[in-house]
């Protein structure tokens, strides 16, 4: 499989609280979708939940730096990053899924062909890919869907196409405050009028497309959050860490409170509250990563949890697209079920079961793949 992200960067050129947040980001996607929570957690999956995918979009551009690079290069560099993997892990998947929905007779070959069709050309919204499921009566207590197996998959193709937009306007935009204003608040505006569309035709344009200027703008945030150093430790020391934390989060906590769910950023759709959510999302997209990397520097001073944290948050982008087949699989295994995307089913103890096994099958693949890719490489050098 393809690699793109393995050795950690070099110290000085890495604060590692922002691995922190970003391991804590990513357990906790991987908690909204195999944990089947009960009724009283629903606050709780409210406030961990809402605000990843903007926390990702806006860090995503913290560490863009204006003129390294020119924007066709940039946009290759991601294309190999981003569109590369994309297409090696959904083959990958698609592979062991067709092997075990034909071994166990839950489909037959054509069936999971049209699911791979489906998830290359209509990923424009789940409706479409329900809808495509369902025609093929598959069973559902045996076989394992590709569609929900790759669900996360939307956020990479729809970061690729925000990264486009953001690398070919970004040096222009960020060399003026005023140009930053206008073009953030165009793009945010954008998305608002798509997704008025978007609700009003009932399903997503293709890709998701309508929230692409939404994550741009985003990332142009983070880009002058990098400017500014705004996550660095100076803004963010031990002395206003819990101050800075608690605050972004009771603002948060209060904001869920009153509207449930808003913000609620998932599969390119806004799921409550329509077009309106587009101007939430944003808030916490400035919020989220203030919070979690304020938070993520008290973590930094426990040893054991501060390395494991790390670890995950450099290996973000592989588990993002490995961990909910993981997950199917331990559950057809196992027979312990998990909540997978939206669906209730599995218990509560079942489900926090298959996070704890999903999450250990994730490390051991890690290493396992990792020492391979190293013996290859070591030997590419010696030969």
């Amino acid at each position: 499989m393809s690699e793109t992200i393995t050795a950690a960067p070099a110290a000085k050129q890495r604060d590692h609280a922002q691995d922190i947040a970003k391991g804590i980001g990513i357990l906790l996607v991987m908690q909204v979708h195999i944990f089947d929570y009960p009724m009283w957690y629903q606050i709780i999956m409210a406030i961990t939940g809402v605000w990843l995918m903007p926390f990702f979009f806006t860090l995503s551009g913290y560490y863009y730096r204006p003129g390294a690079r020119t924007p066709g290069q940039s946009i290759r560099r991601r294309a190999l990053q981003l569109i590369k993997p994309y297409f090696i892990y959904s083959g990958v998947i698609w592979l062991i899924t067709t092997a075990y929905n034909l071994i166990t007779s839950s489909m037959t070959l054509w069936e999971c062909v049209k699911q791979y069709l489906t998830f290359l050309f209509s990923r424009n919204s789940l409706i479409l890919v329900g809808l495509a499921e369902k025609k093929m009566t598959m069973g559902p207590s045996k076989g394992i869907g590709f569609s929900g197996a790759t669900g996360t998959f939307w956020f990479i193709a729809m970061m690729f196409f925000a990264d486009v937009v953001f690398f070919l306007i970004a040096d222009w935009t960020l060399a003026k405050m005023k140009r930053f204003i206008s073009v953030t608040s165009g793009l945010i505006l954008l998305t608002f009028l798509l997704n008025i569309l978007v609700d009003r035709i009932g399903f997503g344009l293709p890709w998701n497309v309508q929230n692409v200027p939404m994550a741009a703008a985003l990332m142009l945030v983070g880009a002058m959050f990098g400017r500014y150093k705004v996550l660095s430790k100076g803004f963010t020391s031990v002395k206003w860490t819990v101050i800075n934390s608690l605050a972004v989060l009771a603002t948060i906590v209060l904001f869920q409170w009153h509207f449930r769910g808003a913000g609620a950023f998932s599969a390119g759709m806004f799921m409550y509250f329509g077009a309106v959510e587009v101007f939430p999302c944003v808030l916490l997209g400035v919020m989220a990563p203030f919070m979690a990397v304020s938070f993520s520097r008290l973590l930094e001073k426990i040893p054991v949890l501060n390395k494991a944290l790390i670890w995950v948050g450099y290996r973000t982008l592989p588990i993002l697209l490995v961990h909910m087949v993981i997950s199917m699989f331990v559950g057809k295994l196992t027979g312990i079920g998990a909540r997978v995307v939206g669906q209730q089913g599995a218990n509560t103890g079942e489900s926090f079961l298959n996070l704890v096994l999903t999450l250990a099958v994730i490390v051991l693949y890690r290493i396992v793949w990792e020492f391979i890719l190293k013996k290859i490489r070591s030997k590419k050098k010696t030969a």
